[in-house]
């Protein structure tokens, strides 16, 4: 059996060896099917998964990836098909299986369309990590998670942790029939710690996430995550259950991040717009919340966990307002969505890999900062809630219905926090609460995280400042 140091000696690639010379066949195989569009994604990446319980190695796993996908297009029907070899014959063959399928596919379409095409264009992006992830060591990987995790044994009232990390570092190339062809070589690292704690009378667990773009340096930054994570569940020992009713509540940017992108933003991505399930659908140009309320989704933070710089289907990420000063000014927008909305593509077609198909997702999205500040907030507060972070929670893009339960939260009365709360929740309808923001604080922070949609699953960030909600409807116990 080999160690994971041995591992790391089998697991290097070659790079992506096409060029555009390499894949120009497939304009004229295109033409020769009339497949009107045609989108191909080659491949390649190493991968780490490694988790922790108790200080103990509970699994370690190193592997690699290599694949391509083609998705054709034609006459309002789509066809898909994925290879792993990257020779002409089985870049060929795979490219006339989803040309049939497209075929076949649009005798059943009932919108015909067609694929705005974009502008040409070559470019490559290569992330400059400090410290690359795969110079060094796994075991070296799982000492410091070792070290984090061992950093929240500070109690005896901790009795248990867990931790599951993972790393991945990849290149992928992207061409496409109008003559975009773009490769990128990106990595990145995201690892989630709970700690658990328990006395005579209670047991409490709170979990930290912490993730980005870039090399090990990000890992070695998150010294202290076991820690702190254990203060947070230690103070929940001593809590009290929330109290039920209507309430104001100051949500914390990691509250605020998750009520953005669940309950707002994921009305705002276009297919569900235009497949009708939407609280969004028909209200652009018109308000959605009070003119405090702007919120952004950009995938050119590079230094957050929803960085892309060219989504997967080589459109440029940017920076795209979804809400200004209360007025819902764009969707977000594939190729397909945005030729089908007569608009610009916003760079969020996205997919979790090469055999799966893009779709309209979010980046980093994140409610505008404020002018006001957390301790001005809390002391303007004779009565209500400051609420921190989020366990689960559920949204309806249809009818903007949402319930999410917080991970802790305070009591404050008179201006001043007063006693610790669990087992909070909020529940509410997402355009009746964007018109309750009051004040909204001066700083921002963005949060990591992985987002589920049809099956697949991207990293993206989320975030915001403090935000203060009138009249928020809480359920405890």
């Amino acid at each position: 059996m080999k160690t994971l140091n041995q591992v790391k000696n089998i697991i290097d690639l070659e790079p992506i060896s096409l060029e555009i010379e390499d894949l120009d066949f497939l304009r004229d195989l295109a033409q020769k099917h009339n497949i009107q569009y045609f989108n191909a994604r080659f491949t390649k990446g190493k991968a780490t998964q490694i988790a922790l319980l108790k200080g103990i190695t509970k699994s370690a796993n190193t592997g690699i990836g290599k694949g391509f996908s083609i998705m054709t297009f034609k006459d309002g029907g789509y066809g898909f098909a994925a290879g792993q070899a990257f020779s002409k014959d089985a870049i060929e063959d795979t490219f006339v299986q989803s040309a049939n399928l497209a075929k076949w596919s649009s005798q059943f379409s009932r919108e015909k369309y067609s694929i705005h095409p974009t502008s040409s264009l070559k470019d490559a992006f290569t992330i400059s990590p400090k410290k690359p992830i795969y110079n060094i060591d796994p075991d070296e990987k799982v000492n410091l998670l070792l070290e984090i995790e061992k950093e929240a044994y500070f109690d005896p009232k901790i009795v248990s942790t867990n931790v599951n990390y993972s790393d991945n570092e990849y290149e992928q190339l992207i061409f496409n029939n109008f003559n975009r062809f773009v490769r990128i070589k990106n990595s990145g690292i995201f690892f989630i710690l709970q700690a658990i704690a328990k006395d005579a009378h209670r047991q409490e667990g709170y979990h930290i996430s912490r993730g980005g773009n870039g090399g090990y340096e990000i890992l070695e930054g998150a010294r202290g995550t076991g820690r702190e994570s254990a203060e947070n569940s230690l103070e929940l020992l001593h809590s009290k259950p929330a109290p039920q009713g209507v309430h104001d509540l100051i949500m914390d940017h990691h509250l605020t991040g998750t009520f953005i992108h669940e309950a707002f933003g994921h009305a705002a991505e276009a297919d569900s717009v235009i497949a009708g399930e939407s609280i969004l659908a028909n209200k652009l140009n018109s308000p959605v919340g009070n003119e405090l309320v702007s919120i952004i989704d950009d995938g050119t933070l590079e230094k957050e966990f929803g960085f892309i710089p060219y989504d997967d289907e080589g459109t440029p990420s940017q920076k795209t307002s979804i809400v200004d000063k209360g007025i819902l000014v764009n969707y977000l927008h594939s190729l397909e969505t945005a030729s089908k909305m007569d608009v610009k593509p916003t760079g969020n077609g996205r997919a979790a890999g090469f055999s799966v198909i893009p779709q309209v997702r979010m980046t980093n999205t994140y409610l505008k900062p404020g002018d006001s500040s957390l301790d001005e907030m809390i002391s303007e507060m004779q009565k209500g809630v400051l609420g921190i972070g989020w366990k689960y929670g559920y949204t309806d893009p249809i009818t903007g219905d949402f319930t999410f339960k917080l991970s802790k939260a305070y009591l404050i009365e008179n201006g001043e926090k007063t006693q610790v709360l669990r087992d909070a929740a909020i529940s509410g309808v997402t355009l009746e609460v964007l018109q309750r923001i009051s004040l909204i604080s001066n700083k921002f922070t963005q949060d990591t995280g992985y987002c589920g949609k049809g099956g697949q699953s991207i990293p993206v960030g989320s975030g915001g400042p403090h935000t203060w909600i009138k009249d928020m409807v809480f359920g405890g116990q």
